[in-house]
């Protein structure tokens, strides 16, 4: 196929996001964004015959209808065939029921796939630095099972989810599981509020709450552990991080460190109770937009703290960034606490 990828696949979308970037994304990533376009809207196939029919003859009506038809209307012809006409009913009124039913349908299911193929671009644009040199392709399987997916995204939110799931998928192959898919395809409203509302309080792979907080916000979690997506919130689970020679670990988030000493003992690890993401939950966390406290959630952590009786103290510092990468912390901490 002599047409470049990157003419096709600039002419074929709408948005300006991807074309201004193009030069800047990794070639696997391009490959594979125009794998996961195509199978979605079968925009480029069509343009890349076009192309190559360009290349070798002359372009006639034929070529013209055939790059316009749409996989709706060309359903639509093979029924009007008189053959399979009369095989459906000799009744022209359930005849035309029956087309417009089936043209609704699968209009309706490309528009879809059109628009979710349309958010992955855009996410892909946004977040092209964010990206795997690899240049492994897209899983097969995998796409088969996003388009069923995909086709029935009718509202703007579910489009923009199932937009970045691809995009994701595009720039890190093997991000999101089939197992992922298939919750998202199933999750309710109620489901899906409760983990926009827990994830706010993540700290790396875990939710840090005292009992207190997770006698209060119970229904939630367990919600959201018959989901799959918690674990430790009907069984205690915890993290264990491992102790300095000062009887020191380090907690480190995105904007704060917390520096907790143990209470010297035989143990050379610390031991905090959590409730842990799932591999579908931590999945499903990249691609939300959590708004985040970063004040309630260092609270909540410090309850937790205060309950572990195996803490003598702690101390919290700020991280202090540089060109977006955490260089150092603080050198004065601007919360502690000390058990008399």
């Amino acid at each position: 196929m002599d047409a470049n990828l990157s003419n096709i696949i600039i002419g074929a979308v709408s948005g300006q996001t991807l074309p201004a970037v193009w030069h800047m994304i990794p070639e696997g990533v391009k490959s594979r964004c125009g794998q996961g376009v195509d199978r979605l809207t079968g925009r480029l196939t069509r343009r890349w015959d076009r192309e190559d029919k360009k290349e070798n003859a002359d372009v006639d009506d034929d070529i013209k209808r055939e790059d316009n038809k749409s996989d709706a209307q060309k359903k639509v012809l093979d029924l009007l065939v008189p053959d399979v006409a009369k095989t459906i009913s000799a009744d022209p009124v359930l005849l035309e029921h029956a087309i417009v039913e089936m043209m609704g349908e699968a209009f309706s299911k490309q528009e879809n796939k059109d628009a979710v193929a349309e958010e992955a671009l855009k996410d892909i644009g946004e977040k092209h630095t964010d990206s795997s040199s690899t240049n492994e392709a897209l899983d097969e399987d995998w796409l088969n099972f996003f388009s069923s997916y995909a086709e029935k995204a009718t509202s703007e939110r579910t489009r923009q989810l199932w937009g970045r799931i691809l995009s994701g998928e595009v720039r890190h192959p093997g991000r999101f599981s089939l197992a992922t898919l298939r919750l998202l395809s199933e999750i309710d409203q109620k489901t899906a509020a409760s983990f926009v509302e827990m994830s706010s309080f993540a700290i790396g792979n875990a939710i840090y709450f005292s009992q207190k907080h997770k006698v209060q916000h119970f229904s939630e979690l367990l919600r959201l552990e018959n989901a799959g997506l918690l674990n430790g919130v009907s069984t205690q689970l915890g993290r264990s991080f491992k102790l300095d020679n000062n009887n020191y670990s380090f907690l480190v988030d995105e904007y704060f460190i917390f520096a907790v000493k143990m209470i010297p003992s035989a143990e050379k690890n610390l031991n905090i109770s959590a409730i842990l993401f799932t591999e579908t939950g931590l999945e499903l966390l990249k691609i939300i937009d959590t708004p985040r406290n970063e004040t309630e959630r260092m609270l909540r952590l410090e309850d937790n703290l205060k309950e572990n009786l195996s803490i003598s103290n702690y101390y919290i510092h700020s991280i202090i960034k540089k060109d977006g990468n955490p260089e150092q912390y603080s050198e004065k901490p601007i919360r502690s606490w000390d058990r008399k």
